[in-house]
């Protein structure tokens, strides 16, 4: 039978009061001993656990966060880029406010009127403290290099004032921190908001690194630099300015120091504790671990003495004590999105959480001595409790026969009850009862354990039911997508989508619905009210439907009449509906059959004639009147003419100005690419569209283009394009559509290797060396095969590289007499793979086009 803890403190303490006072003294000691280390032990199990836990959860939590933080600094950079090229176009004003020199900053005539101490705006003294500087709100300063003559840069100043409005409004959305926002222009102005001096003369922000380099680019980019007036490490998000004929002319940056940005005051307040948080950049596959974890941001420590704002910023590594801990973390890292890793650091076992993207991970590191303070305040109550007891049993042991007994009764039932409800709420959280709470108050700092167990039981439910919810959509939208181009004899085909969130209401299908000769082919375009999960369920429904009733001949106005009357059941009172466009084709045949359910008509393109049309017709969307009766329209095509259907993500799209992207400009890229294959005509639809949106992607976007070919014959496929990002495995994306076309086309093995090998090699370049940020970017790749002639074309949106003006690597030497860096093989590699190479930079892209005779590889196309 087991005695519950409280039992045995009162037996304990009960019967050794009887004993003699040396043998009790002795046997209580030994007793007392047992108890507390028995507790404080199963108290650190539990807290622990509970401990990885949250860490665990604020890992994720500040990574999401920062990511947030750094897209709102992104974002307000170019904002005020924008603000400022507007102003510069304009002619500058003959009178106004005198600009405000930073140099004068301190003389009361010559400072801003609101200029004051700031919180969070300081210094760094040569002490190690911060001391806070005087910034205006109202007004920005101006800094000139010793060499700029003022009055001849003054209209340029009087210029830039005109953007403050804009600016300030931009200032007042970001997050609240010490931001400063510096515009820079090539005459040497320097604009600073918030307003302040400490600026030293010599400063001239042309010669920084940060500022060499936006010349060179056409994107926002970071850097760590030391600021020159607070002496402090700084994020620095640095954004071109340029005219309108695309001339350099300044930079602007926003800046924001290392040390605000990361949580450790408030995660050490939290647990008592040395609580330390790390943002640390990902170590690709293949590359060398041994100087350890490459540093983004961290707390800055509070050294002696002040950076100079000359110096630069070294790279630093996050180590650990002994390398099995750190394996297993890397590991970890390369395995997992978030958890919880037993590490060494700084010479304390450490538990060691961390959430990750593909690209840099959060650490959030904490000694487990931190999770021994409640435990030893409990060791040490219960000590105090027994000192006392023996030295009144040892005073009077026949009186305290009583009041031992209820001192032992309800004291321990006092200091052991929080303790037995922590254990047993932790426990229920462990098992999924994410509702269980503790109701009790102990006054101390155990209330502030109570209060984060309670507070995680909710956080851990809603991440829970994210994560399923997340599941779900995915699988959702990995069924509704076909998963190839079909192939009807007599026509080319093409389909594809975007979705603004992971899942989305836009639908696109191909089902065979005829199983007599000839061949029938429909054609599916659709669009769920609203976005996400919801609307994603709607079309996993409605797409359930087309597909059962594929294999039943019927008219396609008597199937879309079939799948209303489900729907309209299914979703009545939630007010969802489904606008549909159904497309029958017939092989070697020009005869079209629609039905159009509430969906825009699809566009009719005729190159003969120039003309377009559109294939209307009448129809409420699915879902809406249940017996509703729909038409089915018939039209001929000729040969050449092109359907294209879309949803309405395509021409709503807009742009940072508003302006949407419109069905003219969908007309003109139809007229543009008509004579391309229908695959070609949507990637140049869906690329015009990503390229026009200025805020990104708002809407779902759905395209799929149907060309009528030439002649009886199926149309043979000579080409094949595809889409990856640099967030994705690549090689798993590729290799097997290579793979698939080598076979369609009959390559010989050797060839699809070479092939193989070299998308491999310029895809890994452009991922590992070509991006600075951690954005998404496109990668599109297209192979057509003419004859023995092999054609790759790779398009990215990297920073500019030409591999023809490469170096080539010196193989023919030993490594030590070697006096160019080592590299480059793998460009070698593919320069003796291909008898072509054309590079060129087009539209802010790297186009590389390679050229491959098959013929001269002794293995020509096969069959």
């Amino acid at each position: 039978m087991k005695i519950s803890l409280r039992l045995k403190f009162f037996a304990v303490l009960l019967a050794f009061s009887l004993a003699p006072i040396f043998i009790s003294r002795g046997l209580m000691s030994n007793a007392s001993h047992d108890v507390i280390e028995e507790t404080g032990n199963q108290t650190r199990r539990e807290l622990l656990g509970i401990m990885s836990d949250e860490f665990e959860y604020t890992a994720s939590s500040l990574l999401i966060l920062m990511e947030r933080g750094s897209e709102v600094m992104r974002l307000g950079t170019i904002g005020v880029a924008r603000e400022v090229e507007g102003i510069l176009t304009k002619t500058p004003p003959a009178d106004g406010p005198e600009p405000f020199m930073a140099n004068d900053f301190g003389d009361p005539d010559l400072t801003p009127p609101d200029a004051a101490r700031r919180q969070g705006y300081s210094r760094r003294t040569m002490e190690g403290g911060q001391e806070l500087i005087q910034v205006s709100f109202d007004y920005p300063t101006f800094h000139l290099p010793a060499h700029v003559d003022e009055r001849a840069v003054e209209p340029e100043m009087r210029r830039l004032l005109q953007a403050m409005p804009g600016i300030k409004i931009i200032f007042r959305n970001l997050a609240k921190a010490p931001f400063w926002i510096n515009v820079v222009m090539e005459s040497g102005v320097m604009m600073t908001y918030p307003g302040h001096g400490r600026l030293p003369i010599r400063h001239d922000a042309r010669r920084e690194e940060w500022y060499r380099k936006a010349r060179n680019t056409d994107s926002c980019q970071w850097y760590h630099t030391v600021d020159p007036a607070s002496r402090f490490v700084v994020n620095k998000v640095a954004f071109p300015l340029r005219d309108a004929s695309g001339r350099f002319i300044g930079a602007v940056s926003l800046d924001i120091p290392a040390h605000t940005m990361m949580p450790d005051e408030r995660l050490e307040a939290r647990w008592g504790g040395e609580v330390r948080t790390f943002l640390v950049e990902r170590i690709p596959e293949g590359q060398p671990t041994d100087k350890g974890l490459p540093i983004l941001v961290q707390l800055e420590p509070n050294e002696k003495g002040r950076r100079h704002w000359r110096s630069a910023v070294e790279q630093e590594h996050l180590t650990f004590d002994e390398p099995v801990g750190y394996e297993i973390l890397l590991h970890a890292l390369d395995t997992r999105d978030s958890g919880v890793v037993d590490v060494s650091y700084k010479g304390a076992p450490s538990l060691c959480a961390f959430a990750s993207t593909d690209t840099f991970s959060f650490l959030v590191i904490a000694p487990k001595a931190v999770v021994a303070k409640l435990p030893n305040e409990v060791a040490g109550t219960l000590q105090n409790l027994f000192t006392e007891m023996r030295v009144l049993s040892s005073i009077i042991s026949g009186v305290m026969l009583l009041i031992t007994g209820l001192i032992a009764w309800f004291g321990s039932r006092a200091i052991t009850k929080p303790l037995f409800r922590i254990v047993a709420v932790a426990q229920q959280l462990t098992r999924g009862d994410f509702s269980a709470r503790i109701d009790h108050r102990t006054g101390d700092e155990r209330d502030d354990l109570v209060r984060s167990i309670n507070e995680m039981g909710p956080k851990l439910k809603e991440l829970m039911h994210l994560n399923r919810d997340l599941e779900v959509a995915q699988e959702v939208q990995r069924l509704l997508l076909p998963g190839a181009e079909p192939e009807l004899s007599g026509f080319d085909i093409s389909g594809g989508i975007l979705y603004c969130d992971k899942t989305g209401g836009d639908y696109y299908d191909f089902l065979r619905v005829c199983r007599r000769e000839p061949p029938c082919l429909a054609v599916v375009v659709g669009d769920v009210s609203g976005h996400g999960i919801p609307s994603a369920l709607v079309m996993a429904a409605a797409r359930g439907q087309l597909h059962t009733l594929s294999d039943i001949e019927m008219a396609p106005h008597e199937r879309m009449a079939a799948i209303n009357r489900v729907l309209a059941r299914d979703l009545d009172g939630t007010g969802r509906f489904l606008t549909l466009f159904y497309l029958q084709l017939t092989a070697d045949s020009g005869l079209v059959r629609w039905v159009r359910a509430g969906h825009d008509p699809a566009i009719r393109y005729t190159p003969d004639t120039d003309s377009f049309g559109e294939l209307h017709g009448e129809g409420l969307p699915l879902g809406v009147v249940e017996d509703y009766a729909y038409a089915t329209s018939e039209a001929t095509l000729a040969e050449g003419e092109v359907l294209v259907m879309a949803t309405d993500g395509v021409w709503e799209a807009r742009n940072g100005e508003g302006e949407m992207f419109g069905k003219k400009r969908m007309l003109a890229i139809i007229r543009e690419n008509a004579h391309k294959c229908a695959e070609d005509i949507r990637l140049a639809m869906m690329a015009a569209v990503e390229a026009f949106q200025g805020n990104g992607q708002e809407d779902d976007i759905a395209v799929v283009v149907v060309k009528k070919g030439t002649g009886g014959t199926s149309m043979a496929r000579h080409s094949i394009s595809f889409r990856m990002t640099n967030k994705e495995n690549c090689f798993k994306c590729f290799q097997p559509k290579v793979e698939a076309f080598g076979i369609e086309h009959g390559l010989h093995p050797k060839i699809v290797f070479h092939l193989t090998l070299v998308l491999d090699e310029l895809i890994t370049n452009i991922i590992s060396y070509g991006y600075a940020d951690f954005d998404v970017h496109p990668i599109d790749v297209t192979i057509a095969l003419e004859g023995d002639r092999l054609t790759i074309r790779v398009e990215d949106d990297s920073e500019p590289f030409n591999i023809l003006e490469a170096p080539e690597p010196e193989l023919d030497l030993p490594l030590d007499q070697r006096t160019k860096p080592v590299g480059g093989l793998g460009i070698h590699l593919i320069k003796n793979m291909v008898h072509g190479i054309h590079y060129k930079r087009e539209n802010g892209k790297n186009v590389l086009t390679l050229h491959k005779d098959i013929s001269k590889t002794h293995c020509p196309v096969q069959g």
